[in-house]
């Protein structure tokens, strides 16, 4: 059985981290998960003050290629028939300050090449209540920033053949049924 990889995407809080908990904890041996790359570097003391463009490039330069070697890492290392990754390639090109076009000419791929590194692409969208929004010192945006944030990854997602959206709701346990049963779809094949 061919191994598949799935990016599970989408803005901030929208839910990743607790839907790969779910994922682990429901498929246990059968998923291989793929830390985010941000989360690691900006944890690791990469400074988020300066919003300089050479700054920000450096850091999603730095995100991009960290991405690229955690899931090879985990293609190399694991025998889980699936691998799900806190985000995938393509994501770090909607925070680059010249472009998405720009991004993919400087990481010398394209948008087409990342998309196809991934069997699916499921997108998790921030709750829209901003009782329910957090913020973390990884977190440092705004409900109005991750709302826009959600946008832009969407649309730079929209040209993946297989895709699932599920919004921003309330109550999680309604997002995590949703979640359990695209993957298991995945699993099945």
């Amino acid at each position: 059985m061919k191994r598949k990889k799935i990016a599970l995407t989408g803005g901030p809080n929208s839910g990743k981290t607790t839907a790969l908990s779910v994922l682990k904890e429901t498929f246990g041996p059968q998923v291989e998960l793929v830390r985010e790359a941000a989360t690691l570097v900006f944890s690791g003391g990469f400074p988020r003050t300066d919003n300089s463009i050479a700054h920000i490039e450096a850091a999603q330069k730095i995100i991009f290629f960290t991405t690229k070697q955690l899931e090879s890492l985990a293609e190399k290392s694991s025998d889980a028939p699936l691998i799900v990754c806190d985000r995938g390639t393509v994501d770090a090109a909607v925070y680059w300050p010249g472009g998405i076009d720009d991004f993919f000419k400087q990481m010398n791929t394209s948008l087409e090449e990342e998309l196809s590194r991934y069997d699916a692409v499921l997108h998790l969208s921030p709750p829209k209540n901003p009782a329910f929004y957090q913020s973390t010192h990884v977190r440092t945006e705004s409900l109005d920033q991750a709302f826009e944030i959600d946008r832009k990854i969407l649309s730079i997602w929209e040209k993946h053949p297989r895709r699932k959206i599920i919004g921003g709701t309330e109550h999680f346990l309604e997002k995590a049924e949703a979640i359990k049963n695209f993957v298991e779809e995945i699993i099945k094949g």
